[in-house]
């Protein structure tokens, strides 16, 4: 059969093709959005006429767009727009409030200020702030910041209002309140936490904007598909359809059925829709139904079988129990759809391993698919257990970067090095996919797979040397890992006939660069479904 001719072609290179061999080729060709010939330099170009656009790799590697299996992206955009409390030289509660007052100096009375990305164990005075702080700082308007795990949330007393907390609540099931002197102080802890993200949802407008914001970035790192891990509930929705018509959005999204603002209400709702993981377009399409169970890996708020290294009469907190967990996962299996947590700690793993062994006994389904968001805390049991119901974990090593040395502290090295174990799941025969969590942490893939390859901390500390990876294995976790973690292996993932022209240009040879300079290489050009949407000046 005659292969028509090329809208674009990428010759001279490296191209890594993720396919079933792993082989290296030298040129690629695109006509409309699809990939239709691989090959020699030679055999390709001849596949140009005058009007076909040729691009010299000149030996850099053009690789498969970059799936993110796990990223929060309205999040993400919402994090660029608000108060920056994670960049260097914000160090102190001192600092912090320096930045809120600006934010008020500007904002009208009785609007939200917005700031995320504070880690209370890395600030001076090693506290979260409270609302006598955020008070002091912007006493005219309601103030939320997040911390970096997204788990626990700082809040003045206007905030606290809105929500109607009053000084001696009692915090909701799953939740907690810190208090002072038995008075909240503004710090909520799970799902007190995502009560308040209900209270400060933004405007669909604020999310239309935060989603241009975060495709741009995103499509700059090379991301071409994301799993979007909710966020906004059914706003969320309606402002990405918007982004997309409007051409705001060009990242690819598959997302999962979750809410921060009311996720099990924004559950069940879908799940008496009819629909299924799969329905939409290659565009957008339904993933995962999602529920949250436990806390975080940094808070430390992660729901663990022992007790936390730091304190001795912590085990976390699950955010749902065990029959909660099991209905959900029961109504969503046998609906059709593929069904996901987040799940940190081993105790949370346990608890919906045993939520999924109990709904495919009672209605087997096979492809299944079933996932776990981060699996961080791995035994040998529950790796055999997650082996055997075909469990696809998203785990993040890029976790082990920010956070790191904090796990050491909070859950000793034993554990730490069992953390997010890559090599592990490799050596296991089950199939990870690759993931940031991003705004959790930084979205790019590169210091994503480094960390894969290097397990280092940021104090040079390494942590689980014995399940470091290879940096073949680490691309194909955030390549054709992710597609099929998203049911679409025939679409994407690999740089083949027939797939959709989702593709990046690396500023260098992939495998050429020493493996302590992995995170130091840079995206060059991102093309998405044939069309260039990034090129770096």
């Amino acid at each position: 059969m005659k292969i028509k001719k090329a809208d674009t072609i990428f010759y001279n290179g490296h191209v890594m093709t993720v396919d079933r061999n792993n082989r290296v080729c030298e040129a690629v060709a695109v006509a409309g959005d699809r990939i239709i010939a691989v090959g020699d330099t030679e055999e390709i170009r001849a596949l140009a006429d005058t009007e076909t656009k040729t691009i010299d790799l000149d030996r850099r590697s053009l690789i498969p767009g970059i799936i993110d299996a796990h990223l929060h992206m309205a999040v993400f955009g919402m994090n660029i727009l608000a108060v920056d409390c994670r960049s260097p030289g914000v160090g102190s509660i001192e600092a912090i409030k320096e930045k809120i007052r600006a934010a008020a100096a500007i904002a009208p009375k009785g609007t939200w200020i917005r700031g995320w990305g504070y880690d209370h164990s890395k600030l001076e005075e090693q506290r979260h702030p409270n609302r006598w702080d955020l008070d002091e700082a912007a006493p005219d308007n309601p103030v939320m910041l997040s911390r970096v795990c997204a788990h626990i949330s700082a809040h003045n007393s206007r905030s606290l209002s809105l929500a109607g907390v009053g000084d001696h609540d009692d915090p909701p099931a799953g939740g907690a309140y810190e208090k002072i002197g038995g008075v909240v102080s503004g710090v909520m802890f799970e799902n007190a936490h995502m009560n308040m993200m209900k209270v400060s949802s933004p405007s669909q407008e604020e999310l239309v904007c935060a989603m241009e914001a975060a495709n741009r970035q995103l499509v700059a790192e090379g991301i071409t598909t994301v799993h979007d891990s909710g966020g906004y509930g059914a706003a969320q929705m309606a402002a990405i359809q918007s982004a997309i018509e409007t051409g705001l959005i060009q990242v690819r999204m598959n997302m999962m059925i979750f809410s921060f603002v009311d996720n099990l209400s924004y559950v069940n709702d879908y799940l008496k829709v009819g629909v299924r993981t799969g329905f939409g377009s290659d565009r957008f399409r339904l993933g995962p139904v999602k529920i949250m169970i436990d806390g975080s890996s940094s808070g430390p708020t992660a729901a663990t079988k022992e007790p936390y290294a730091s304190k001795p009469e912590s085990r976390g907190i699950m955010s749902m129990n065990q029959e909660q967990i099991e209905d959900i996962v029961f109504r969503a299996h046998t609906g059709g759809w593929q069904v996901t947590c987040h799940a940190v700690g081993d105790r949370a793993i346990s608890a919906m391993l045993d939520a999924i062994e109990k709904a495919q006994a009672a209605f087997p389904r096979s492809n299944a698919r079933h996932r776990i968001e981060h699996c961080a805390m791995m035994t040998e049991g529950l790796m055999e257990r997650v082996k055997t119901l075909d469990i696809i974990p998203v785990p993040q090593p890029v976790f082990l970067y920010e956070f790191g040395d904090g796990y050491l502290v909070n859950y000793g090295k034993e554990r730490s090095d069992r953390m997010f174990p890559c090599g592990e799941f490799i050596k296991n025969g089950v199939l990870a996919a690759g993931s940031s969590d991003c705004p959790i942490t930084f979205s790019n893939p590169f210091l994503n797979m480094h960390l894969a390859v290097n397990r280092e901390t940021q104090t040079g500390q390494i942590i689980g040397k014995d399940t470091r990876i290879s940096r073949q294995d680490a691309l194909r976790m955030f390549t054709w890992n992710g597609a099929y973690a998203g049911f679409e292996e025939h679409l994407k993932g690999s740089i083949e006939p027939g797939k959709l022209a989702d593709m990046v240009v690396l500023s260098e040879d992939f495998m050429a660069v020493p493996d302590a300079a992995i995170k130091e290489i840079q995206v060059e050009m991102t093309m998405i479904g044939g069309q260039i949407v990034f090129e770096r000046g």
